[in-house]
C-alpha cells in the first residue's frame, strides 16, 4: 500500500488490509487450482459426506416444490428474520438449551462470522460513557476469524493458557485463572468447541469466569459453530445451556452448509434489538434460503439424529485416522511433536517444539510442496508476552479424504524432520 493510499483510507481500513489470519486461509481456499497433488488441509471446510448431502438434496428439492418458493426468492426478510421464523426457532431451541426462549431471543445473520462483527463492537472499543473497553479472550489460541472483527485498533487482550501434559506427545490448554484480569474489559469471547484446537471448556469454567463478570455485567460470547445442539462435535462434555448474560451463536456451516451462510445468535432481548439496527445498516435483511432451510430441518427434526448418527461418527473416524496416519509419519521421520488433545471440531493443533523456523515459515515450505495448512501464529490475538506456542504450532483439517491425509503427513513429517534443532 502506498502512502498515497494511506492517507485516503481510514485506520480500520489500514489495518484490514494487511494481511490477517482469515484472509489468508480464505484465499487459500480459494485459489486452490483441482491440480491433484494439492493437499489442502488448512480450510475449515466440512467433509463431503453422501448421507448428509442425501438430507440436504431432498431439503432443496423440497423447497424448490413449495408455493413459498416466490417468497423465498422474491421477499425480503427482515433484518434479523421475519417474526414467524424467529419464533420458530425460539420454540425448537428451547429445549436444547434447558430455557424458554422466545422470538425476542433470537436473531438471524448471513453466518455467524457476520454476527461476530456486530457483536463484538457492541461491547467493545469507545463507549458512550468515555471509556474505552477490551476484548478478553478467556482461553488462547482462538478462532482465527475474531482478530480483525473489531473496528478500534488494540481491543484484544489474552493471557497464557496452562500447559498440561496429557499422555506422551499429548497436552491440552486449561484455563490459567491465576492471569484473569477483568480490568477495562467489556466481553468475553470464546468458542466451544475451541478453534484451532478442539478444546471443550468445561461448564465449570464457564460458571467460574462468570462468578468473576456478574457484579460488572460483563457478557460472555459462546460461539457453537462445532457445539451443541449442531453439530455436537463436543465429545463426552455437557452441552452448552442458555442463560442471562450469555450469548450464544450457531451455525449451518458445520452441518455441511457452508455455502448457505446462515447462523443464528441466542441472547438478551436488548442485544438483539441492537443486532437488528446494527443488520438494517450492515446487511438491509438477512438472506431467505438460510432461514427456509432451517425452517423445514427444524419442522421435521432432522439435525439431531444428522449429528448423533452421521456427523460425530463420521468425524471421530476421521480424527482417528488423522492421529494414526501423523503419528506414523512423524515417529518414522523421527519429528518431536505433541497433539492436544482433540475434545471436537474438525482439527488438529500440533506443536513442534524442536522447530528451528517459524511456524509462518513452515506453512510457506509446505505450501511450495503444495500442502496447505494454517501456521498458528494467526490464533493469539491480544496475547503480549512470550509463549513459545505462537511460533510452533499449526492447525490442520483432518475432514479429508484417507489419502491426501497420508501424503499430507508425509510431506508435513519430512519437512519438518530436515528443520529440527539437533538433541545434544
Amino acid at each position: 500500500m502506498t502512502e498515497t493510499m494511506d492517507q485516503n483510507y481510514s485506520i480500520w481500513a489500514k489495518r484490514l488490509r494487511e494481511n490477517q489470519g482469515i484472509r489468508s486461509l480464505m484465499e487459500d481456499l480459494g485459489q486452490a487450482t483441482g491440480h491433484p497433488d494439492e493437499i489442502l488441509l488448512g480450510g475449515g471446510n466440512p467433509a463431503h459426506i453422501p448421507e448428509a448431502e442425501q438430507i440436504f438434496q431432498e431439503a432443496f428439492s423440497s423447497l424448490a416444490k413449495d408455493p413459498m418458493l416466490r417468497s423465498l426468492l422474491g421477499d425480503y426478510q427482515a433484518p434479523i428474520g421475519n417474526d414467524s421464523f424467529r419464533s420458530l426457532a425460539a420454540d425448537y431451541l428451547s429445549p436444547f438449551f434447558q430455557t424458554n426462549l422466545k422470538k425476542e431471543n433470537i436473531a438471524f445473520f448471513n453466518g455467524s462470522q457476520n454476527a461476530y462483527s456486530y457483536l463484538l463492537n457492541l461491547h467493545s472499543g469507545p463507549m458512550a460513557d468515555g471509556s474505552f473497553k477490551k476484548i478478553l479472550l478467556p482461553i488462547v489460541p482462538e478462532y482465527i476469524g475474531y482478530a480483525d472483527q473489531s473496528i478500534a485498533d488494540h481491543t484484544f487482550i489474552a493471557s497464557p493458557p496452562n500447559v498440561v501434559t496429557t499422555g506422551k506427545n499429548r497436552f491440552r490448554y486449561e484455563l490459567n485463572q491465576t492471569t484473569f484480569d477483568l480490568k477495562d474489559v467489556g466481553v468475553l469471547a470464546l468458542s466451544r468447541p475451541t478453534n484451532p484446537t478442539g478444546n471443550v471448556l468445561s461448564l465449570s469454567d464457564l460458571e467460574w469466569m462468570e462468578e468473576q463478570t456478574k457484579h460488572r455485567k460483563i457478557p460472555l460470547l459462546i460461539d457453537l459453530a462445532y457445539g451443541n445442539p449442531f453439530p455436537n462435535l463436543i465429545g463426552e462434555e455437557a452441552p452448552v445451556p442458555y442463560k442471562e448474560g450469555r450469548t450464544l451463536s450457531l451455525s449451518f456451516s458445520k452441518i455441511g452448509l457452508p455455502g448457505v451462510r446462515f447462523g443464528i445468535i441466542i441472547s438478551d432481548s436488548d442485544t438483539i434489538q441492537t443486532l437488528s439496527s446494527f443488520a438494517a445498516v450492515g446487511n438491509l435483511a438477512v438472506g431467505n434460503l438460510g432461514v427456509y432451510l432451517m425452517a423445514l430441518l427444524f419442522q421435521k427434526n432432522i439435525l439431531p439424529s444428522l449429528a448423533k448418527n452421521i456427523l460425530r461418527p463420521f468425524y471421530e473416524s476421521k480424527l482417528k485416522l488423522a492421529i494414526e496416519r501423523f503419528t506414523t509419519e512423524f515417529q518414522k521421520m523421527g519429528v518431536d511433536y505433541e497433539i492436544h488433545d482433540p475434545m471436537g471440531g474438525f482439527f488438529l493443533w500440533i506443536r513442534f517444539p524442536s522447530l528451528s523456523i517459524s511456524n509462518h515459515e513452515l506453512y510457506q515450505l509446505c505450501k511450495e510442496n503444495r500442502l496447505f495448512i494454517v501456521s498458528g501464529h494467526y490464533f493469539f490475538p491480544g496475547l503480549n508476552r512470550d509463549f513459545s506456542h505462537t511460533k510452533e504450532c499449526i492447525r490442520l483439517t483432518y475432514c479429508r479424504e484417507e489419502e491426501e491425509l497420508a501424503r499430507g503427513a508425509q510431506i508435513l513429517a519430512k519437512i519438518v524432520a530436515s528443520h529440527q534443532t539437533k538433541s545434544e
